[in-house]
């Protein structure tokens, strides 16, 4: 023991198993055995808050086709979606494309005509201040990049209209010219020019007062809009699978009626989410970036076990809606709002309380309930969660449920921190 190599080594030893003791106390200290998340209320408009059926349907309308027999180009003057009174031109035969294309020319010649005579008139910008149309210039460039950017290119023409016309007229507050009227007078010439060297055939009218539809495919007789309430499974296939072909002299159809219905089949398990009544939001990835409120009218199923056709009654229209037929259809069923939690963080344990019967006389209940671990100060404390809606990564939870459903003394609420990460987990657990 007196040997000097000795006492170096239980010196040494020591002095390690101190520094040990300190830096374990120091990560101790500093080092916290779970990971937690706050949780957060979701409204049920927020994204992500739905439970979404995915399917294939129909739309069905009460429509009548609009047959003529044309022998030139046809040229509609009423988009698809939009309101005609009876008897109201939608349509004008041309002898050529040449023609046609013409028609197109002259009206966007006039409408560039009537926007400069306007910015000529007396009067028409001496309240307009530079700033303002500086303002004006870059919303509607904005306006016209965000359509390019969509894709919608058919819809470029009003946004680049719109953005002319805000720049012509900083060049009357500027200034830089007086008026346009060369280049109205230019405008006219040419305008004057085609109008008389184009051939116009005629017109079409509309039959009866209602929402203009240019496409006929043929189905308008096949599905019959007064009793598709009552259509099955079975013969929504059966329909479906109609070889069809539209009439060779067929120019478009009428929908008179304001309301519309789209019809899906689906299964015996969703058939369950959809209730007579109810309002649900349509949406159509491929058809449509806007979405459509509608009403469950019908849930036809042979059996509970069975496939059920659903009947879905639709008031909006648009030219998108408008060319609707047969289309993939995301319905969100029920919204949900309450706290969001991750599904790492819930788990299962057993917990038990005291309950008073009728008598006065106390019992203990002991249950298996699902909850999450919720920090308390540096105590881990056990929380009954009742589930709204689940998806594969979070669960949605009532804020308020019933106390009588609950065996914890709370449920989750928000703000609290939430365990998603841990081991070892139990109510009571302290943690640093």
């Amino acid at each position: 023991m007196n040997s000097p190599l000795i006492r170096r080594l239980a010196a040494f030893c020591v002095a390690f198993l101190l520094l040990f003791y300190i830096g374990y106390q120091v990560y101790n200290a500093n080092y916290t055995s779970v990971k937690t998340e706050v949780a957060v209320y979701v409204q049920a408009d927020d994204p992500g808050t739905a439970e979404v059926v995915q399917a294939t349907g129909t739309a069905v309308r009460k429509v009548s086709v609009i047959q003529q027999q044309t022998n030139g180009v046809v040229t509609y003057v009423v988009e698809d979606g939009g309101k005609v009174s009876k008897g109201g031109t939608i349509a004008e035969l041309y002898a050529t494309e040449q023609d046609a294309a013409a028609q197109q020319q002259i009206e966007t010649l006039n409408l560039q005509i009537s926007q400069l005579q306007k910015l000529s008139s007396p009067g028409s910008t001496y309240a307009v201040d530079q700033d303002s149309l500086t303002k004006q210039i870059s919303q509607k460039l904005i306006a016209l990049l965000q359509t390019s950017a969509s894709g919608e290119y058919d819809a470029l023409d009003e946004p680049r209209e719109d953005l002319l016309y805000v720049l012509n007229e900083r060049q009357i507050v500027t200034n830089k010219v007086s008026d346009f009227n060369d280049r109205i007078n230019s405008l006219t010439q040419q305008r004057d020019a085609l109008t008389a060297n184009r051939q116009v055939l005629g017109t079409v009218t509309a039959p009866s007062a209602g929402t203009f539809i240019s496409e006929v495919d043929g189905y308008e007789s096949v599905f019959d809009y007064d009793s598709i309430l009552t259509i099955t499974p079975e013969q929504y296939q059966q329909k479906l699978e109609t070889q069809v072909s539209p009439p060779a002299d067929a120019v478009g159809k009428i929908c008179g009626e304001f309301k519309w219905y789209f019809v899906c089949v689906v299964s015996a398990q969703d058939a369950l989410k959809f209730i007579e009544g109810n309002a649900v939001s349509l949406s159509f990835p491929f058809a449509t970036s806007d979405s459509v409120t509608a009403v469950v009218r019908a849930v036809n199923q042979e059996s509970i076990e069975s496939q059920a056709a659903v009947v879905l009654e639709c008031s909006t229209m648009n030219e998108e809606l408008a060319r609707l037929r047969t289309e993939t259809c995301s319905v969100s069923v029920t919204e949900y709002s309450g706290i969001r939690v991750s599904q790492k963080a819930v788990h299962f344990a057993e917990v038990t309380r005291t309950v008073e019967n009728e008598d006065g006389e106390e019992t203990t209940e002991t249950r298996e309930v699902k909850g999450v671990y919720v920090m308390h100060g540096s105590e881990i404390v056990f929380r009954q969660i009742v589930p709204l809606y689940s998806t594969s990564t979070y669960v949605i939870c009532d804020p308020n449920p019933d106390p009588e459903e609950l065996m914890t003394s709370e449920t989750v609420q928000l703000y609290d921190e939430i365990v998603v990460e841990g081991t070892d987990l139990y109510d009571g657990k302290v943690v640093k």
